[in-house]
């Protein structure tokens, strides 16, 4: 009995385990085929996911800037392919210059085998504020691929830069009254108070302290020319140590730095020298720099922004006295002569005769107008004289005009004297001085006979000439038959090969350089490629000779320079780590952007610190920026 029990049981389980097992192979190939299935419906809906519309973004960098420190505001659209050119919002307390581009990119990704592209099209601005505050850009509406897209409101703090006492600034002139037309000496003085840091002991000189005057931020009204005319001679004022008072009185040392230039007064009431306000980083802490260019030099730890509007002394321009000017007046201030010429000295009636006049003086001769010739009743007397305006030619302090005027009747003597009237501004008179009389012969004019022109006329036709016509054809000019037929025998050389080659390679070298001719002209980064290092080396070859501090601002110049147009991206604004940056995202080996950076960093610590080494180590510093721009030329990227 307990036999049978246990062979029932033993059945029982079994038959259980089968059917375990069929229950189980038949689930296996539906869950297989339910995750294949959902792979599929996977990559349907990625592959077919439609693409994202355009997406617009706007930078600013910095953020937080002065008064009169430019900032720069970027505006990229990616994956957009029709893109009307944006137009900056109105902005009111600063000064928009731009758009820079656009600059166009593209990025290609490849993730777990999607393949999707990246377009960026880039515009860049440069903002300039006025005044202190916040600085509110309002959106920018752009219009990609028919839609409207806008971003957000961008805020820039602006800090007014500080003004104390150690920054002074004044326009002085050569006199206090000037008439209009006169011209006028202006000297702007410029006093700095010299930075002494008391824990390392140590005073910046006066070309030490000059060098952190920001030229560019600053305003130089009526001495702009003069200051580029210095920097373009790489010049700059000397600095002299003197004793003056500060805003509250009291008597302190300064480095005085002195700008002349040249003007001239335009208009009756008070000399405007224009907008002139000096700028500059003054320091505020040094430090020893330990790298190895600097050798322990000294570099500026710490600064702050000054600034100084200028005191304009009162020059007082007076007008021209209407009282007394004569009718042949033509605006000339200042002390002048005349002399006149004539050529040539015998002519007939209605001949021309060129009467030249040089006037020489001290007054503007830029905008000197010639003495009025047609309104002179002693030269019209005798002369027809145009009455076209006469432009003239300067050559050093002379003017010189000419004028064709031509006798009207026989016996004329002479070219009268020309008057010319001038105001005297240290006499306050109007005063006329003339020319020399020019002695000249004028005899009448020749005459001809009616009946000369008549046989004139006539006396053409007798000359005949006499054609013989020869008969025969082309047999006239051959002697013998066979000649004709004689076989010519036609036997190609090399130099018949090299004629015929030679156009062939002529134009493929012609086609090949104008290729590239189109490609340098249509696309730019290209053409900056090509031409970065050349640029780059000249500048750094002009630099030679400099200041150490200007050495190093042209070094580091030159090698930003040279990054934004190997990457193809604007010069203006490229800070040190953007360089760097732009260097690594273009691919360029790891050693080369860090010699870079390091490169540009001592770069920057010579040109606002105040170090050791003088010329030496502004020779090193050029020869290894000379040294990176060669490796970076010859790296592929």
């Amino acid at each position: 009995m307990k036999r049978r029990n246990a062979e029932a049981s033993k059945s029982r389980n079994i038959e259980t385990s089968k059917g375990r097992h069929v229950a189980g192979s038949s689930a296996q190939p539906g869950i297989r085929n339910a995750a294949a299935l959902l792979c599929v419906v996977t990559f349907i809906l990625f592959a077919q996911a439609p693409a994202r519309g355009a997406e617009v973004a706007l930078t600013v960098s910095p953020r937080e800037t002065y008064v009169g420190t430019p900032v720069t505001v970027d505006l990229t659209i990616e994956n957009g392919d029709n893109v009307d050119p944006p137009v900056f919002p109105k902005l009111n307390g600063a000064r928009v210059t731009g758009p820079q581009g656009p600059f166009r990119s593209s990025q290609t990704m490849i993730v777990n085998n999607q393949i999707s592209q990246k377009n960026t099209l880039r515009y860049r601005w440069v903002v300039t504020p006025q005044t202190p505050g916040r600085l509110n850009i309002p959106p920018f509406k752009v219009k990609a691929d028919g839609k409207t897209y806008a971003t957000r409101q961008t805020v820039i703090l602006v800090s007014a830069a500080d003004s104390s006492d150690v920054l002074l600034a004044a326009v002085t002139g050569s006199r206090e009254t000037v008439y209009v037309g006169e011209s006028l000496t202006v000297v702007l003085q410029i006093w700095i108070k010299p930075y002494l840091d008391r824990q390392l002991q140590v005073q910046l000189d006066e070309a030490d302290m000059w060098s952190l005057v920001d030229f560019q931020g600053s305003e130089w009204g009526v001495f702009v020319d003069a200051l580029r005319l210095m920097m373009a001679r790489r010049d700059r004022p000397i600095g002299r140590e003197v004793i003056r008072k500060d805003a509250q009185g009291e008597e302190r040392a300064y480095f005085q730095y002195e700008l002349a230039t040249e003007t001239w007064a335009q208009k009756p009431g008070e000399f405007d020298p224009g907008q002139v306000r000096v700028r500059m980083r003054y320091p505020t802490k040094l430090s020893r720099d330990n790298s190895f260019f600097s050798m322990g030099g000294l570099q500026i730890a710490g600064s702050r922004w000054v600034e100084a509007a200028v005191n304009a002394a009162p020059i007082r321009i007076k007008p021209i006295p209407a009282e007394g000017r004569p009718p042949d007046f033509r605006g000339a201030v200042g002390q002048f002569k005349i002399e006149a010429s004539a050529a040539p000295l015998e002519a007939a009636v209605g001949d021309p005769i060129t009467l030249s006049l040089n006037v020489a003086g001290t007054g503007r001769l830029e905008v000197l107008q010639a003495p009025p010739l047609h309104e002179l009743p002693e030269l019209t007397r005798d002369f027809k004289v145009p009455a076209d305006p006469l432009a003239g030619e300067v050559a050093g302090k002379h003017k010189r005009f000419t004028q064709s005027i031509r006798p009207d009747h026989e016996g004329v003597t002479q070219i009268p004297p020309i008057p010319f009237t001038y105001f005297d501004p240290l006499a306050e008179k109007f005063v006329t001085v003339r020319s020399q009389p020019i002695p000249i012969r004028v005899r009448a004019a020749a005459r001809m006979a009616d009946s000369m022109i008549v046989e004139a006329a006539g006396g053409r036709a007798g000359a005949v000439t006499q054609l013989t016509e020869l008969s025969g054809g082309i047999l006239a000019n051959c002697t013998g038959i066979d000649e004709l037929l004689t076989s010519q025998d036609f036997a190609p050389g090399w130099p018949t090969a090299l004629g015929l080659a030679l156009p062939p390679f002529a134009f493929a070298a012609c086609w090949l350089t104008q290729r590239r001719r189109e490609r340098l002209r249509n696309d730019v980064g290209y053409a900056r490629r090509r031409s970065a290092a050349r640029a780059a080396h000249r500048a750094l070859r002009a630099a030679k000779g400099d200041s150490p501090a200007q050495t190093a601002q042209a070094a580091g110049a030159a090698l930003r320079h040279y990054v934004a147009d190997r990457c193809n991206l604007p010069a203006g604004g490229l800070t040190s780590a953007e360089a760097v940056a732009a260097l690594r995202r273009c691919g360029a080996p790891e050693a080369a952007w860090h010699r870079t950076g390091e490169l540009l960093d001592e770069c920057e610590r010579m040109e606002y610190g105040a170090f050791s080494g003088g010329d030496s180590a502004a020779a090193r510093v050029l020869e290894a920026v000379t040294s990176c721009i060669s490796d970076l030329e010859r790296a592929r990227f």
